[in-house]
């Protein structure tokens, strides 16, 4: 490393480049972080010695820890802020925002790159307040209501005051949308959480800042929980991974992830430069482990990829819709094709819809449920003889037996949904010779 390299690492005390210029929390953090990385040396001189390093495209990223709050959008617009997702390279963002309108500033521009969470702030201030005011609640449900949303949080909250009653609502609601709670708290906080609902998914902010051994105990002994090493940097210095914390890598292989934390305006700048950096040391990990670190984790903790990979396989099925809904679903017949006179057997399997030719982006697959099948011909005012049973399959979609479609003509699918506080009928027409 050259002298100005290390001149430059000593004024800005041993911090990663995604870490300079932040405040009081980073001094506070800066001696037991250990953080020591020199950003223009290392970005434009390292280079990894690994035979299983890519050397074509770059690593696809989802960072799990993007805010864009209200005090960013004049400094960065949506179009610049979802340019700087794209140029770092990112494969999907989830984005949380005080306030919400952010977040869904950002899906508009981008709603195959944006992945939206619901924070419980309304404004910059309420970080230490807010689990005391239960208007909160009905801020959350109102917003659940009204947009889609994979998770809640990001939120704080530490040790006692996650027993609170605003806390255990916000437990509650998590667990009815079938939604991952994202907690910036300490183990404390998120032991009681647990307790709570032990089912609960909780993804726990920059690992607790606690050190790899607290880490590894706490994923040791809540299967459901992972972490972000969003603002951590001692987990790599200098390009290599930190022995405790690379055994903690491989002895949970499954259960960690990539975030930045755009807290302030400012952390936009450190966006693309923080995902070269995470690439630099991730390319010295063996592929699988780096991978899941880089996205596939998050992709399996956020349902994004299984299910739209799915979806894809059914290519050519029928694919049932509504404006108002957030999501679609495709109609195949188990053995065959669409036929008349004799009793079919369909699979349905519900899809992501398209939030950008929606009225207003509603449910995920994941907190749907079909509760109904029928056709009918509108030509000539008619329906089934048959009401078809329902049967769930392991793979997440459903058969519907006992389909009879008795005549030829165009025959109209109705599939009825529910999904929280919400009904939808999908529909989509076959003609049958």
């Amino acid at each position: 490393m050259s002298d100005t390299c290390e001149k430059r690492r000593a004024r800005q005390g041993a911090r990663a480049p995604h870490t300079r210029g932040l405040h009081l929390r980073a001094r506070a953090l800066g001696a037991r972080m250990g953080i020591a990385l020199c950003a223009s040396a290392l970005l434009s001189s390292w280079v990894p010695t690994r035979a299983d390093t890519p050397a074509k495209a770059p690593m696809p990223i989802i960072d799990v820890h993007i805010h864009y709050s209200h005090d960013a959008w004049s400094q960065t617009p949506p179009a610049q802020a979802v340019e700087i997702l794209r140029r770092a390279g990112l494969r999907h963002a989830v984005v949380s925002s005080s306030s919400d309108d952010g977040t869904q500033m950002l899906l508009r521009e981008a709603p195959t790159l944006v992945v939206p969470s619901l924070r419980p702030y309304r404004r910059r201030g309420e970080l230490s307040t807010w689990f005391h005011d239960p208007s909160v609640v009905e801020h959350l449900r109102e917003r659940l209501r009204k947009n889609r949303y994979v998770a809640i949080g990001e939120f704080h909250v530490y040790g006692a005051d996650a027993d609170l009653p605003v806390l255990r609502r916000v437990v509650e609601l998590a667990r009815e949308y079938d939604l991952v709670l994202h907690v910036h708290g300490d183990a404390d906080a998120v032991r009681r959480l647990f307790a709570q609902n032990p089912d609960a998914r909780i993804l726990w902010a920059h690992a607790g800042f606690d050190g790899p051994a607290t880490v590894r105990k706490m994923l040791e002994a809540y299967p459901r929980l992972w972490t972000d090493l969003a603002f951590r940097s001692e987990p790599a210095v200098d390009g290599r991974v930190d022995p405790e914390w690379l055994a903690a890598f491989e002895a949970f292989p499954d259960r960690f992830m990539l975030g930045t934390d755009t807290f302030t305006p400012e952390r936009w700048e450190y966006v693309v430069e923080h995902a070269r950096w995470a690439r630099e040391w991730l390319a010295t990990l063996p592929r699988q482990l780096a991978e899941g670190i880089a996205w596939r984790n998050a992709e399996r903790l956020y349902r994004l990829g299984q299910r739209r990979a799915d979806c894809d396989a059914t290519q050519g099925a029928l694919v049932a819709s509504a404006p108002e809904a957030g999501v679609t679903a495709r109609l195949a017949p188990v053995d065959g094709a669409f036929r008349s006179g004799e009793p079919l057997a369909l699979s349905i399997r519900l899809c992501p819809g398209d939030p950008a030719k929606a009225a207003a982006p509603q449910a995920t697959p994941a907190q749907v449920r079909v509760v109904g099948l029928d056709a009918t011909m509108p030509a000539h005012r008619h329906g089934m003889n048959t009401r078809p049973r329902l049967t769930s399959r392991a793979d997440g979609s459903l058969v519907a037996d006992g389909v009879l479609l008795h005549m030829a003509g165009t025959w109209e699918f109705q599939v009825r949904l529910e999904s929280p506080g919400r009904r939808h009928t999908l529909r989509a027409s076959v003609v049958i010779e």
